[in-house]
């Protein structure tokens, strides 16, 4: 059984100062495992030829394919044509065809050619051109070493279509694929990565198979199950079994195999039995509201949600009576517990969430610290509260933490049939 390996390679110097972040590779790397490909490692360089070209050479030698994005722009700083043709040991030459079509981009969209833009047209000799229609910068194909290599832009709107038109397709004639490999994934919520690591004992040594991964972030646990078989049925086959036993253990936390999203995925449950909810929130500021509001249709479930940021909020809004802040404070059981009450009676709705915390930088005391936040729930014609204490870093990171929790916690909470 011999299962190619592939490496992602992102370029740019954006990416190494911190002035933005690599996405592309996630993606390549996303649908190279689902077409067959063990990725080997990522590698994210700056705008330096001689680091680009020694890098596809030593890649070249490890395997099989080679996704290399970035680079491919008209500005002197785009050096992935001449690191390439370096690495190949060629030279650049012009296509006048590639030339005439970004001239052709340039004219379609109204806009004056650059003398600079002819770097674009420019390629390692012997390499096969990749059409970009969505963009000025053709991509190109050619070999280093014993691997394949695909240049594609940077930008994603540009770079994943020709992913999937240029670089699959090639990649499923061109490669024999000798063993099989199979992909599958677990998202969860409610669980440490230390506790899952620990139920999950023997499944995360590195030589298991399937082979186990876990990535984690605000409070989500990504696990991603990758079995290797003789073929592509002898691989299914070692992670259905997995995926059983995975699914059976886990069950408490797992809250999709498809969807990453909590929002997503409550908001079609929601939408799929027809349950109304309403949100009310403090220290959230309404992103619980926003996260819901991504999910298309959602208006047919989700009338309203509550800002009450000030006490005098919670009182005129959600019918929170001033007593009852006045003797427990907002950040307390009692008020999550009225909030959640008055958001479900005042909008009709039969389930609601209330979030009431500190999420700091300051105003945190020994009694409530920064981080803590309750959470109320109503569902069934109950109302009960939780409290978190999230010991995170980052008023933002307090915030995502709590809405993901009011997420989960809803979810478990409606009513089953």
């Amino acid at each position: 059984m011999s299962v190619p390996s592939a490496a992602v390679v992102a370029t740019g110097d954006e990416l190494v100062t911190g002035a933005a972040v690599d996405t592309n590779s996630a993606a390549i790397a996303a649908r190279l495992l689902e077409n067959g490909f063990r990725i080997e490692r990522f590698v994210v360089l700056g705008d330096d030829e001689d680091a680009l070209a020694s890098t596809l050479v030593d890649l070249g030698a490890r395997c099989a394919v080679i996704v290399v994005t970035g680079g491919l722009g008209p500005t002197l700083d785009d050096v992935t044509r001449s690191a390439a043709a370096r690495a190949m040991g060629v030279e650049l030459t012009k296509s006048e065809a590639s030339l005439e079509a970004i001239r052709s981009w340039f004219a379609r969209h109204g806009r004056p050619f650059a003398a600079s833009n002819e770097r674009q047209a420019w390629f390692p000799l012997g390499s096969e051109i990749l059409p970009n229609p969505m963009g000025t910068a053709p991509g190109f194909a050619g070999r280093v070493g014993g691997a394949r290599v695909f240049a594609l832009p940077g930008p994603p709107g540009e770079m994943v279509p020709m992913l999937e038109r240029e670089v699959l397709p090639r990649l499923r004639s061109g490669i024999p694929l000798e063993g099989g490999l199979s992909v599958g994934r677990f998202f969860l919520f409610g669980l440490s990565e230390g506790v899952f690591a620990d139920l999950s004992g023997a499944w995360m040594d590195r030589g298991a198979n399937p082979l186990l991964g876990v990535t984690a972030k605000l409070g989500v646990l990504s696990a991603t199950l990758l079995a290797s078989g003789s073929d592509e049925r002898d691989a299914d086959a070692i992670l259905a079994a997995r995926a059983a036993e995975f699914r059976a253990r886990f069950a408490e936390w797992i809250f999709g195999e498809a969807e990453a999203d909590l929002a997503f995925v409550l908001g079609r449950e929601l939408l799929a039995r027809g349950i109304a909810v309403a949100t009310a929130e403090s220290c959230t500021g309404g992103l619980l509201a926003a996260r819901l509001t991504r999910v298309p249709g959602i208006s047919a479930v989700f009338d309203r949600g509550y800002v009450t940021y000030s006490d005098r909020a919670k009182t005129q809004l959600l019918g929170v009576e001033p007593d009852l802040l006045a003797r427990h404070g907002a950040v307390s059981r009692e008020v999550a517990e009225a909030m959640a009450l008055g958001a479900a009676q005042r909008s009709g709705a039969l389930c609601a969430v209330s979030i009431t915390g500190i999420a700091g930088p300051g105003g945190g005391t020994p009694e409530k610290p920064v981080g803590l936040v309750w959470f109320g729930v109503h569902a069934g014609g109950a109302t009960r509260a939780e409290e978190r204490r999230f010991a995170v870093r980052g008023r933002d990171a307090i915030r995502e933490f709590a809405a993901n929790t009011a997420l989960d916690l809803l979810r478990r909470a409606l009513p089953r049939d």
